[in-house]
């Protein structure tokens, strides 16, 4: 997104913010992996980990984000890979990204879903609680809705720069 949303900024900045978003991601993945296990593994009885749908799923998001970020920073953050590689590693990267965004979001329906009824019994007669917890799943669906679009429109692509081609030209010297 960030290279469709900040289109007309350089592409290095972009790479550097989008790496940023991907760290602060990966840290707030890991607090709350911490905060997951540690409420299933704390609770009085301990509730088993890793049963459900919904874990597996969020479990499968996690491993795949991880591997993008190593391969994403490895070719396109790093300034050896060759232009040859980064080309064709792109539709691959950018398959995955969005496999990962898909898989995060079916996590978190599945997650409210769960969460709503384990944890509200008179969830069929929709309390509050259960309103709220529909209107936060529809605003997932709806925020998905808008990213998918946003990145498969071609007309939000990064319009290419001058200055882009001797980045690139620089970068590849390197290697």
């Amino acid at each position: 997104m960030t290279f469709r949303y900040m289109r007309y900024h350089r592409k290095r900045q972009l790479k550097l913010v989008h790496a940023c978003c991907h760290v602060a991601t990966f840290l707030l993945t890991v607090v709350g992996l911490c905060a997951v296990f540690d409420s299933h593994n704390l609770a009085n009885p301990p509730i088993p980990n890793l049963y459900t749908l919904h874990s597996w799923v969020g479990l499968t998001a996690v491993i795949l984000f991880c591997c993008q970020f190593v391969v994403g920073f490895a070719s396109f953050l790093f300034p050896g890979a060759k232009q040859s590689l980064r080309a064709a590693l792109m539709p691959v990267h950018r398959y995955f990204g969005m496999l990962g965004f898909l898989l995060a979001i079916a996590a978190a329906l599945m997650g409210l879903l769960e969460k709503a009824i384990f944890a509200l019994p008179n969830y069929k007669e929709l309390p509050g609680e259960g309103m709220l917890i529909n209107c936060i799943g529809a605003l997932i669906v709806v925020f998905a809705a808008v990213v998918i679009f946003v990145v498969s429109n071609h007309g939000y692509r990064r319009v290419p720069m001058a200055e882009d081609e001797t980045l690139l030209t620089a970068e590849s010297q390197l290697g």
